[in-house]
């Protein structure tokens, strides 16, 4: 869309599409108290009839955040950006695409373009859904991808998830930037008159807004994009409520009370008084207010009839402990059901890791919805890459793939070692085992790269490698792979770890043979030399 002057003025002075930008806001700031934390100290309402200000004021103060818990629930979605698998395609000529993979390298707070899907458009996915990823182009002629905030938008103009025209605010007051199929501005508008501001004229270079809405989740009932997270918006107002009255309830009552029978003030004999003034240790109680460790309590000997007073002379009044166990387990069940609402499963308590990722007790729905998250991302990626791709090469490009793995590990290391020894004991086909042994590997191993390699290339390395030693025996007693299997072991303790990562696969297995030939003919040598 081309936006004449007349247009403009009437967007500025009407916003048609006030609803749904604010709308858009208004989700933006509930979800940045939780996943961010930002505003939150004035986010907590008064519980009417239950508290007054000071006790408000107080329970805001000291409340925890919900960042913490919505980085649990999100933490899954790290399995996205680090599936295995997956491909891009750039359909450019073979002297370009080194050139486009360079670019794509460093688009924007030194992030490949891949990580900056993590760590910039995956935060506005969640917490800005009806926010922008836009395609800014600096003074250098650089083009590179933003996140603008709904925040900072004054009106826009959807098509789908397009954008026909998108006016933002500026720091400036009454200066508006004005992006559409043509040119991108500033305009200057103050009480009915619009001027275009000097020197902030530029010319579109892509043709129509180079801007894509964040979100593809449609909100029901409302022509707005929604955050994967909306639909546990109202638990995390209760988890943030609940916690916080928790935490005030641990500073009020959760110190043990110490308690003693009163007695009388040891300096002035508890008249009160002493030289004629106050006495300063009880303060004219005539009763001591304070003890130290050190002080004894003198009970009488009772007389008969006298009611049992000891050992009740002193005591602690203890805080409530089931109450405070209550919230806890109030607490643990909203976290539950927030997985269950996100995930489909929530997570169990005796994991034998401790990564989110590993503890969930279905993963057949964690695996439907990360691939949800695959297909967001596919998109906005292949947005992205479209759009660099048209600005740096207008002539040759002619269009990109973007596909995501989906080999997502979302089970622990344990889990997948027990699958792969039940699917070995039942005689599964080989290429099954394979893949779950490799499965079992990159899940341990995930942080560990270089120990992941080394093992990938011991499973091609090691005959026989879902066997046993016996069990290689039954099958191939007597082969060259038989006697490389026996010393495998042996051999490997002998390998350099570098060699082991970095020689070739052929030159390995060379050296495993020769090894085992030379143990065999030290064996045989052996038995040789006992017989005579």
């Amino acid at each position: 869309m081309n936006l004449r002057t007349v247009d403009i003025k009437r967007i500025l002075k009407e916003r048609p599409n006030a609803a749904i930008v604010d709308e858009g806001k208004r989700m933006n700031k509930k979800l940045a108290v939780h996943i961010a934390g930002i505003g939150m100290s004035t986010y907590l309402e008064k519980i009417n009839t239950f508290e007054n200000d000071d006790q408000k004021a107080i329970r805001q103060k000291y409340a925890r955040s919900n960042v913490d818990l919505f980085e649990r629930i999100g933490r899954p979605i790290d399995e996205v950006f680090s599936a295995r698998g997956g491909s891009v395609y750039y359909n450019l000529p073979k002297s370009d695409e080194p050139v486009f993979r360079d670019y794509l390298g460093e688009v924007e707070w030194g992030y490949s373009l891949r990580k900056w899907m993590d760590h910039i458009a995956r935060p506005a996915y969640l917490m800005d859904p009806m926010g922008l990823i836009f395609i800014e182009v600096n003074a250098k002629g650089e083009a590179y991808p933003t996140h603008k905030s709904i925040a900072g938008v004054y009106d826009y103009q959807l098509n789908g998830r397009r954008l026909d025209y998108v006016i933002f605010n500026t720091e400036k007051k009454n200066i508006f930037r004005i992006v559409d199929d043509s040119f991108d501005r500033l305009y200057k508008y103050e009480g009915d008159t619009l001027s275009i501001v000097p020197n902030s004229t530029f010319p579109n270079y892509f043709g129509h807004v180079p801007a894509r809405v964040v979100s593809d989740i449609i909100k029901p009932g409302m022509n707005v994009f929604a955050s994967p997270f909306w639909a546990i918006v109202e638990l995390g107002d209760e988890f943030l409520r609940e916690g916080s009255i928790k935490s005030v309830f641990k500073l009020m009552h959760g110190f043990p009370k110490y308690w003693q029978l009163t007695t009388t003030c040891s300096e002035c004999q508890g008249v009160g008084e002493k030289n004629g003034e106050t006495c300063k240790t009880c303060k004219g109680t005539g009763k001591k207010l304070r003890h130290d460790v050190a002080d004894s309590i003198n009970v009488p000997i009772p007389k008969q009839g006298d009611p049992k007073i000891t050992p009740d002379v002193a005591g602690y009044v203890t805080p409530d402990i089931d109450g405070w166990a209550k919230m806890t387990e109030e607490l643990k069940l909203l976290e539950d059901l927030m997985n269950q609402t996100v995930w489909g499963t929530h997570q169990r308590e005796d994991a034998d890791n401790n990564t989110a990722t590993g503890r969930f007790i279905d993963t057949q729905p964690v695996i439907r919805r990360l691939s949800k998250f695959s297909e967001w991302g596919e998109d906005i990626e292949k947005f992205v890459t479209q759009e660099l791709g048209t600005f740096y090469f207008p002539k040759s490009f002619k269009g990109c793939s973007v596909n995501y793995g989906r080999r997502y590990l979302v089970e622990s290391p344990d889990t997948i070692w027990e699958k792969y020894i039940n699917a070995r004991t039942s005689g599964a086909p080989q290429s099954s085992l394979d893949e779950l042994l490799r499965d079992y590997y990159y899940t341990k191993y995930s942080n560990d790269s270089l120990e992941l390699q080394k093992h990938l290339r011991l499973m091609k390395l090691e005959p026989f490698v879902h066997l046993s030693i016996n069990e290689a025996k039954n099958v191939a007693m007597g082969t060259p792979d038989y006697k490389m299997k026996l010393y495998f072991t042996e051999w490997l303790g002998t390998q350099h770890e570098t060699i082991l990562l970095f020689a070739k696969l052929e030159e390995l297995r060379t050296s495993l043979r020769e090894y085992a030939d030379t143990k065999e003919d030290m064996v045989i040598e052996k038995e040789k030399t006992f017989v005579h």
